[in-house]
């Protein structure tokens, strides 16, 4: 993950750069006599990348469309749980002694898989094959048919939610690093300028902190994806 060059959140940083073009229109003239790159296509660029910045949206836009598909994945969860509760009644009237068949079909063990993704799946999985192998017991304890095939459309739409939820916090990721990366571009950008200023108003003390950075005092820039990086959010 790239790292912020700068202490400030990122819309204390566009807020300075706003807040720099507005004196550069003022003062483009003179930055130009200091240095001829300093010019108002310079101006114009700055301009550009900092209306870009804001049009990225930071990582609302990503967060949102990350909870959508976790949303999807509780969602397949809990489906999944619902019909592993119908199935047990079936199982402990269709094998009432039998543990072993019993732990097959997840009784008793099912505390490990409940809240897991990857343990549902799997479990999910193999589970049209236990009840293949159990069939007839259950259907003559009264089992209806349409539970015992229920867990292969389960099953299947759980992978792909989970599949969609981990591809959206690979491309959020790097979503993330892309705009580090512009926001990082901008930072030095005002630093080149915040620098020229110092010799284009050596004389004029008050012009010269027109253009300083922003001050900051243990100011978090983290993202939420950052803060979450350790933990199992979703």
């Amino acid at each position: 993950m790239a790292e912020r060059n700068y202490r400030c959140k990122d819309i204390v940083l566009l807020e300075w750069g706003d807040t720099i073009i507005e004196y550069l229109k003022e003062d483009i003239e003179q930055f130009g006599n200091f240095d001829a790159k300093l010019n108002a296509t310079f101006l114009s660029e700055l301009e550009g990348k900092i209306n870009n910045a804001y049009k990225d949206g930071g990582d609302v836009i990503n967060l949102t469309q990350l909870q959508q598909k976790t949303e999807l994945v509780e969602k397949a969860m809990e489906a999944c749980h619902v019909h592993f509760r119908k199935l047990k009644y079936w199982v402990l009237d269709a094998f009432p002694d039998k543990k072993a068949i019993q732990k097959q079909f997840g009784v008793g063990r099912y505390k490990e898989i409940r809240y897991s993704q990857t343990r549902m799946i799997h479990y999910m999985e193999g589970l049209t094959d236990t009840i293949d192998q159990h069939r007839q017991a259950l259907t003559d304890a009264g089992a209806p048919t349409t539970l015992l095939e229920e867990p292969v459309q389960l099953a299947q739409e759980l992978r792909k939610a989970n599949k969609n939820q981990e591809q959206k916090k690979g491309t959020r990721t790097v979503d993330t690093e892309q705009r580090i990366e512009m926001l990082n571009e901008i930072y030095a950008i005002l630093q080149k300028i915040n620098a020229a200023a110092d010799n284009v108003f050596d004389n004029s003390n008050a012009r010269r902190e027109l253009y300083r950075a922003p001050k900051v005092t243990g100011i978090d820039s983290s993202t939420d994806e950052e803060k979450e990086e350790d933990g199992h959010v979703f």
